[in-house]
C-alpha cells in the first residue's frame, strides 16, 4: 500500500507547487521569474507538468498576467500552506540546534519570562515561519533569574542578556562595557479584594495601614515596605509569595492587600480584585544590559524590536504600547497560604 508520501508524489513534484505559490503571488510567470532569477519558458514547462500532474487548469494567461482558476486558487492555499511548512522546519532546526547564527543566552525576572519575553520570542518564531522581519536562524536561550542574580549571571559569562527592574526611585545599575537599554514603565497598583472596597473609600495607601498584606520577592517587599513608611505606617504582612497569580488570588479571597506591578496582571489576571491607581505607588523601569559588542547585533536588533511590539500593560490600562514606550514587568512564581513564604522573586 503506497504511503501517504508516495500518494502526495503522485498528485506533483511539491518544488513545481511552490513555484505556483509564487507565480500566483508576483502575478505574472515574467514577474515570478525576475523574482526566482529563472528562464520564463523554465517556469512554463514546470506550470505545464503540474498541470498533467494535478488534472486541472490553475490559471489563464491575460494581457495584464495570469487570473487564476478555481483550482488555481485552491493550490495557491496548498502552495502556502507548504512553504510555510518548510520555513517553519528550518526555523525549529536552526532555534534547536543553534544553526547559521548566534545563540543568545538571555535570563529575566519570572513575570517578564513568562509575560512579553515569551510573547517576543514567539512573534519572532512566527516571523520566521511567515519569511517576515527577522531572519530565520536567530536563537535565543532563556532563564529565569531575579535582577542580582541576572546580573551575577552577566558578570559570570552565563548570560549575554540580563532583563532587570528597579523602582523610579531607585539609581538603575549599570556596568562598563554593557549599554543600558530602557524598555519603558510599568506601574505598581494596589489590590484589594472588592468587596472591602463597594463604596470606593480606599484611595490612598494610608487608608489601609490597618488591613493585612500579602508581600512579594525581597526587592518587591522592600519596595511595598518604603511605600508604606513614606505613608505613614508599618505594613502588616500576612502572607509572602513570588507568583503574581498566587498574589492576586490571596487578594481575591479577602486574604489581604497587595503591590503589584500592572504587567503581572496583564498575564495572569483573577477576578474579585479592584486595582486602584495610586500616584504615590510609583512605578518600575524595566531595561535590558547588553555589552556593548552585541548590542547592535541582528539577533539582539530584532529582540528588543520585537519586545517593543508586544501588547503591554501601559499607565492607562491593557493598551498596545507605542515603540517608544513599552511597559513591561511584575512579580510571580508559587500559591501559598497563611504566612507561607516561597523563596525568589518576581
Amino acid at each position: 500500500m503506497a504511503t501517504v508520501f508516495e500518494q502526495a508524489l503522485d498528485l506533483g513534484e511539491p518544488k513545481r507547487l511552490l513555484i505556483f505559490g509564487t507565480i500566483a503571488e508576483a502575478g505574472s510567470i515574467g514577474a515570478a521569474a525576475r523574482i526566482l532569477g529563472w528562464s520564463q519558458p523554465a517556469l512554463s514547462q514546470h506550470m505545464t507538468a503540474l498541470e498533467k500532474d494535478l488534472g486541472v487548469t490553475l490559471f489563464d494567461r491575460t494581457p495584464r498576467g495570469i487570473r487564476l482558476t478555481t483550482a488555481g486558487q485552491l493550490a495557491r492555499i496548498r502552495a502556502g500552506e507548504i512553504a510555510a511548512s518548510v520555513m517553519g522546519l528550518r526555523s525549529d532546526l536552526a532555534k534547536a540546534f543553534g544553526l547559521g547564527g548566534r545563540n543568545v543566552r538571555l535570563a529575566g525576572f519570572p513575570s517578564f519570562v513568562i509575560g512579553p519575553l515569551a510573547a517576543a520570542l514567539g512573534r519572532l518564531e512566527a516571523n520566521a515561519v511567515t519569511g517576515t522581519d527577522s531572519p530565520l536562524h536567530h536563537s535565543y536561550e532563556v532563564s529565569e533569574a531575579e535582577p542580582p542574580e541576572a546580573l551575577t549571571m552577566l558578570d559570570d559569562g552565563s548570560v549575554d542578556i540580563a532583563f532587570l527592574f528597579h523602582h523610579e526611585d531607585e539609581t538603575p545599575p549599570e556596568r562598563p562595557g554593557y549599554a543600558t537599554v530602557d524598555l519603558g514603565t510599568d506601574r505598581l497598583d494596589l489590590l484589594v479584594p472588592e468587596r472591602w472596597n463597594r463604596a470606593g473609600q480606599i484611595r490612598h495607601l494610608g487608608d489601609v495601614a490597618e488591613l493585612p498584606w500579602i508581600m512579594g520577592c525581597v526587592r518587591c517587599r522592600s519596595t511595598a515596605e518604603r511605600l508604606c513608611r513614606t505613608s505613614g505606617f508599618e505594613p502588616r504582612t500576612r502572607h509572602i509569595t513570588d507568583n503574581p497569580g498566587a498574589i492576586q488570588s490571596l487578594v481575591s479571597n479577602g486574604l489581604g492587600v497587595a503591590l503589584l506591578p500592572r504587567s503581572a496582571r496583564r498575564y495572569t489576571q483573577v477576578a474579585g480584585i479592584d486595582p486602584i491607581v495610586l500616584d504615590e505607588a510609583g512605578a518600575r523601569r524595566v531595561t535590558a544590559m547588553i555589552p556593548d559588542g552585541l548590542a547592535t547585533s541582528a539577533e539582539v536588533v530584532d529582540l528588543l524590536n520585537a519586545l517593543r511590539a508586544v501588547d503591554v500593560t501601559d499607565e492607562g490600562g491593557t493598551d498596545s504600547i507605542a515603540e517608544e514606550t513599552p511597559a513591561f514587568a511584575a512579580d510571580s512564581a508559587d500559591p501559598t497560604s497563611a504566612t507561607a513564604t516561597t523563596p525568589g522573586g518576581v
